[in-house]
């Protein structure tokens, strides 16, 4: 009888166990998505395309694919890109999703970008929401003149890593949306919710020297 009555109690020890590993790996604890900033980044990037887009032209995003590793952020951000676009009449969207390793840092495969450039024409805008173009030498070279323009967002410190005043001056990206440096109070500014992007980002348009300059000024 007391063997029975501590089968039971072990029974249950492990059974409560499991559901407690259950809870623990199903809950999501990762922190709550900005979804009002990220809407906003969408926005922005939709504007700056269709400042360059002509009518009956076509707007090429590149994003990386959710459906096996979520990422809410980037999901809003471009719901947000296409709703914008969407407003305007005769601009196509074309969703260009890759397969990354989400544990590697954010970056279109050379590759990838090397062939997306190379069969587009004048009339197309390439967005690419996983950074710039980072070519090789020799792809740089086979390009000869780059016809499509090209718009980068430029997440957490990628902006540093490349040489963005190269990169304009090559024709391979004529827009960046880059983190803007920290500013007093930013912070706060962020967590009241005003002015959350402008603290944050920043668009350069050819010119480096334009870093620091409120985005929502030169609209």
């Amino acid at each position: 009888m007391r063997n029975r009555r501590s089968i039971d109690i072990v029974s249950i020890l492990i059974a409560g166990a499991a559901l407690v590993t259950i809870v623990l790996f199903s809950w999501d604890f990762r922190p709550p998505v900005d979804r009002k900033l990220h809407s906003e980044i969408g926005r922005v990037l939709a504007k700056e395309a269709l400042s360059l887009a002509r009518p009956g032209g076509e707007i090429t995003v590149i994003t990386r694919d959710t459906e096996a590793f979520r990422q809410p952020a980037l999901d809003i951000l471009l719901k947000s890109f296409q709703r914008e676009v969407g407003r305007a009449s005769r601009i196509t969207i074309n969703i260009h999703s890759l397969q990354l390793d989400p544990l590697r840092p954010v970056e279109v495969p050379p590759g990838d970008f090397y062939e997306l450039i190379r069969r587009s024409n004048s009339e197309r805008i390439i967005v690419s929401l996983l950074g710039p173009p980072a070519l090789t030498e020799e792809q740089r070279a086979a390009l000869g003149a780059v016809k499509p323009k090209i718009i980068a967002f430029c997440s957490g410190n990628l902006a540093e890593s490349l040489d963005l005043r190269e990169l304009f001056k090559t024709g391979l990206l004529h827009v960046a949306l880059i983190n803007r440096r920290p500013a007093p109070g930013a912070a706060d500014a962020s967590r009241n919710g005003s002015g959350a992007f402008d603290g944050l980002y920043t668009v350069v348009r050819g010119d480096l020297s334009t870093v620091g300059e409120p985005s929502h000024s030169r609209r």
